[in-house]
C-alpha cells in the first residue's frame, strides 16, 4: 500500500521569469518534486518574448497560476507575486534554478519552530552553465556566521540568530545573504516590504535586510539548492553588480532607526563603498571608482580597512586603465 501524499502546506512560491523558458520546467519540477507539497505556485511573466507560455501550459497542476504582466523588471514581478500571495510561508525561485526535494519541508519546519521567526535560509551551490561544473558552496562567503561547534556532524542542524542581533550579524556578512532563492518568509513579518524596482539586483539586498528587522532568522548550511551561473555581463560584470548592491544598502538607509543596528548599517556600507571603487576600478571605470573610493573613505570605519583597501585600489588601478 503506497503512503498517502502530505496534504499541501500553506506556502506560496513566487516565479518571477523573463524569457526564462529554457529552463523553466526544471525549477517547476523541482517544486513539484518537494517532499512537503507547496500549496500555491505563481510564476509571473515579465513580459517574456521566449516560449514562457508554453512551458507553463504543459502542466496542469491546479496549484500553479500563471500572470502575465508588461516587462517592468524582476523586482517589479516579485511585487506583482507577492500581492498574489494566499500561503503563511513565501519563498521565491527564479526559473534558471532548482530546489532539492527537501527545501520547503526544512524551511516549512524552521519557520513552524517558532512564530518570531521571519525568515529561513540555507545553503546552495553555484552551476556554471557554460561548463555543467559545480562551483562550490555559498557558505565559503559567509564566515561570518557559522553551525554551532556542538552540532558540527548532526544532520539537519541549523543555527538561530536572536531578532535583536540579526540585522547586525547578517549585514556584516562578506556577501549579504540575499539568495530569495533560497530563503523562505513568514508572511506577518513581511507583509509591508516591497522590492524596489529602480535598484536592480540591489532590490534583493535592501528586501532581504528589510526583513532581518522583523524578527529571528534562521539559517542551515546543508546545501538544498543549485543556482544556475551564466556567462552573461549583466551577472558577471563585477562594477555593476557592486554598484547595484551598493545601491540596495544605501536606499536602506531611512529604515535603520534602532540604534543598535546603526553602527554594523554604517560600518558594512563603508566597506561596501570601498569594494564598489575597487570593483568599478577593475572594470575600466576609473573616474567613477575614485568617486566611489572619495565617498566611501569619509565614512566611519577602522583606519587599518581603509589603508588595506587604498592599496587594493591602487593595485588594481593598472588593470583598470588598460582597459
Amino acid at each position: 500500500m503506497s503512503k498517502p501524499e502530505p496534504a499541501p502546506a500553506s506556502v506560496s512560491v513566487i516565479v518571477p521569469s523573463h524569457n526564462g523558458g529554457p529552463f523553466l520546467a526544471e525549477a517547476l519540477d523541482s517544486i513539484l518534486a518537494q517532499s512537503l507539497p507547496v500549496g500555491q505556485i505563481l510564476i509571473v511573466d515579465d513580459g517574456s518574448t521566449d516560449n514562457t507560455a508554453e512551458v507553463v501550459a504543459r502542466y496542469k497542476d491546479r496549484r500553479i497560476q500563471y500572470i502575465r504582466k508588461p516587462q517592468a523588471g524582476l523586482a517589479a514581478a516579485c511585487n506583482v507575486g507577492l500581492e498574489a500571495t494566499r500561503g503563511e510561508f513565501i519563498t521565491f525561485l527564479y526559473p534558471d534554478d532548482r530546489w532539492s526535494p527537501t527545501f520547503v519541508e526544512r524551511m516549512h519546519d524552521y519557520l513552524g519552530e517558532d512564530p518570531g521567526i521571519a525568515c529561513a535560509f540555507s545553503n546552495f551551490v553555484h552551476l556554471d552553465e557554460a561548463t555543467g561544473k559545480m562551483l562550490g558552496d555559498q557558505f565559503r562567503h559567509y564566515p561570518e556566521i557559522k553551525r554551532p561547534v556542538l552540532l558540527k556532524d548532526a544532520p539537519n542542524a541549523h543555527g538561530r540568530i536572536p531578532q535583536d542581533r540579526a540585522f547586525g550579524a547578517l549585514v556584516a556578512c562578506s556577501d549579504i545573504p540575499a539568495y530569495l532563492q533560497v530563503m523562505m518568509f513568514r508572511r506577518s513579518a513581511i507583509e509591508g516590504l516591497r522590492f524596489e524596482p529602480s535598484l536592480g539586483l540591489g532590490a534583493n539586498t535592501m528586501f532581504a535586510l528589510q526583513a532581518f528587522m522583523q524578527g529571528m532568522v534562521v539559517f542551515t548550511d546543508d546545501i538544498l539548492a543549485i543556482v544556475r551561473r551564466h556567462d552573461c555581463k549583466a551577472t558577471l560584470d563585477p562594477g555593476n553588480l557592486a554598484v547595484q548592491r551598493l545601491d540596495g544598502l544605501k536606499a536602506l538607509a531611512p529604515h535603520v532607526t534602532r540604534e543598535r543596528d546603526v553602527g554594523p548599517y554604517r560600518e558594512r556600507l563603508g566597506r561596501a563603498q570601498l569594494d564598489t571603487a575597487i570593483s568599478l576600478m577593475k572594470a575600466g571605470q576609473a573616474r567613477a571608482g575614485f568617486r566611489a573610493y572619495r565617498e566611501g573613505y569619509k565614512l566611519p570605519g577602522p583606519g587599518l580597512r581603509k589603508f588595506q583597501s587604498t592599496l587594493r585600489l591602487f593595485a588594481a588601478l593598472p588593470q583598470g586603465l588598460l582597459k
